[in-house]
């Protein structure tokens, strides 16, 4: 069962680790990327911060449904780096209805939308198209800090 699903550009750290795998229950880790199974620093990296206890499979978007329905019964967290891999991702999975944006980096030509999340144009145009898909998208670091109010409407 899918338990929540975040975007954040840094992945698994340690907001993820120990304030979200710990208020959900955790137990299975799906990062959706597809990069990163070609870059063997950053898998090697990720299967280090993960907790032991909790299984990580790192796979193309592509593959999370088939992950995703081979662990049914795992109480999943699926994470994406952006706004562009979080509307694949809707596309293929559309029982997700809501979507974590935990952190997404500043760069050239983004607009600050909450305390770690900056979207240039097309990111926001990517969000909005999630939201059109009837996908609730929140803006919150850790689950004790409060939802970050956000206009993505500019």
């Amino acid at each position: 069962m899918i338990k929540i699903v975040r975007v954040d550009h840094r992945l698994l750290h340690g907001q993820v680790i120990f304030s979200w795998i710990k208020q959900y229950d955790i137990n299975h880790i799906i990062i959706g990327d597809n990069m990163i199974q070609n870059d063997p620093i950053a898998s090697i990296a990720l299967k280090m911060a993960k907790p032991e206890d909790v299984k990580m499979d790192i796979v193309k978007i592509s593959d999370v449904q088939n992950v995703v329905s081979k662990n049914s019964k795992d109480k999943i967290m699926i994470l994406v780096k952006g706004p562009e891999q979080a509307k694949e991702l809707i596309n293929i999975i559309p029982e997700i209805k809501e979507i974590n944006y935990g952190g997404i980096a500043k760069k050239a030509n983004s607009k600050q939308y909450g305390q770690a999340v900056f979207l240039t144009p097309e990111e926001l145009k990517q969000t909005k198209d999630i939201i059109n898909h009837n996908v609730k998208v929140f803006i919150q670091q850790v689950p004790s800090s409060p939802v970050e109010k956000a206009n993505f409407n500019d």
